[in-house]
């Protein structure tokens, strides 16, 4: 009897150990290795990744005076003395900026000197030449009297012999000669002087209009608001990189903005896209803008413009491309300069099937990836489509709910 109660103990605890046995490979079945995905559907995006700044679409810009540009000033680019904190608020024709007035005035005084000069000679030029046409005209004023005294003795000359009266006529006819020369050369002299004089004032005048346009530039360089807003500090582009314009800045022409005063409801972030990569957006592209400030929000955005000429900046291998995202305004919250992560979706395709791109091996210019089955691992080409930076899409060679190998195994097939 205790013999048979033993038996059957014995059969319940190998019963036991034999279903805990069939669970553990069960579950082991079921569980799906690190390594190991499954394809499934889901939706894809392929994007493009950059860093932004908010900016405003619209904007009233505060520039360099135009007069600046006055090539004859020869000023072409002015240091920026004192600026204004970014974010004041300002009214219509408050102080903002001062550009060097000291490089203008050491400009304008030697134009005076050079004025002064020819003040001084213009006015020598007029008493010389007032002096010598006097003179020419009491000459030819004297040369008159000779040639009226010449003239009576060649009349009174009848009287003698015929060689006489043609020795009067000659000397008569001398003096005429000389009198004509004399008058030409009185208005030869007369017309040199005045066109010296023509010249010495011409010059006079436009470096006295210079003087005049110097102190105009001089008065200018004083930066007022041209209406009311929020002052924004300008930006300069190079190969440096973007920077904000500060105290002791150079602007000019051909970098004419000191600062803006934006339009808050009408806001973009302002970023830029290297070459290689500006092919593939355009204008009207959704974009996600995360702002760096305000933690977890998200804008959709919208890309506005992009610039048709490439340009070199620090941090990039190639040329880039300027490109404005419009997005919502948000006055409260989203303020100019505030910086952004901002991710411009370039491809959007639904209910496809997606793999990570590290599963994908590449054998002579075809893609495969490697099936687990039966204890083994087999190639299997497949097709594929659009990808991004993680994911790439399979058009044919798989199905959803097959399982794959994410990273190539160390041998090559087994």
């Amino acid at each position: 009897m205790s013999h048979i109660k033993f038996t059957r103990k014995r059969i319940i605890l190998i019963c036991a150990f034999a279903m805990v046995g069939i669970a553990f490979i069960l579950w082991e079945g079921l569980k799906t290795p690190a390594n190991i995905f499954r394809v499934k559907r889901g939706n894809f995006e392929a994007i493009i990744t950059c860093k932004g700044e908010i900016q405003s679409e619209k904007a009233v810009l505060i520039t360099i005076p135009d007069i600046f540009g006055d090539r004859t000033l020869e000023i072409y680019d002015s240091k920026i003395t004192d600026l204004i904190p970014e974010g004041s608020i300002v009214k219509k024709g408050d102080y903002v900026a001062l550009l060097d007035q000291g490089r203008i005035k050491e400009l304008k005084e030697s134009n005076m000197e050079v004025l002064k000069k020819v003040i001084f000679n213009f006015n020598d030029a007029k008493i010389d030449s007032a002096v010598d046409l006097v003179s020419l005209r009491d000459g030819i004023e004297q040369f008159g009297f000779d040639l009226e005294n010449k003239k009576l003795e060649m009349e009174q000359s009848v009287y003698e012999s015929p060689a006489f009266q043609r020795k009067a006529q000659m000397i008569y006819e001398r003096t005429q000669r000389q009198l004509e020369e004399k008058k030409r050369a009185y208005q030869s002299t007369k017309k040199s002087y005045r066109i010296r004089l023509t010249r010495n004032e011409t010059y006079l005048n436009k470096l006295t209009d210079k003087d005049k346009r110097y102190q105009i530039a001089f008065d200018a360089a004083r930066i007022t608001a041209p209406k009311d807003g929020m002052l924004i500090y300008g930006r300069t582009y190079g190969r440096g990189g973007s920077r904000k314009l500060t105290i002791n800045s150079w602007v000019s022409m051909q970098n004419p903005i000191i600062a803006t005063l934006p339009d808050l409801s009408i806001l973009a972030s302002e970023t830029f896209i290297e070459e290689i990569y500006i092919s593939k957006i355009k204008v009207g592209d959704s974009v996600r803008v995360y702002i760096d400030a305000l933690k977890n929000s998200v804008k959709t955005g919208i890309i506005s413009s992009i610039s048709n000429v490439g340009q070199e900046m620090t941090g990039f291998d190639s040329k880039v491309f300027k490109v404005i995202i419009g997005i919502a305004s948000d006055k409260n919250r989203i303020k100019p300069a505030m910086t952004t992560n901002n991710e411009i979706i370039i491809t959007r395709e639904q209910n496809v099937l997606v793999i990570p791109r590290s599963a994908l091996v590449s054998i002579d210019g075809k893609q495969f990836v490697y099936i687990p089955e039966f204890g083994k691992l087999h190639l299997r080409e497949v097709i594929t489509g659009n990808k991004n930076e993680k994911s790439i899409i399979i058009k044919s060679g798989l199905k959803e709910g097959d399982k794959i190998l994410i990273t190539k195994p160390e041998i090559k097939q087994i």
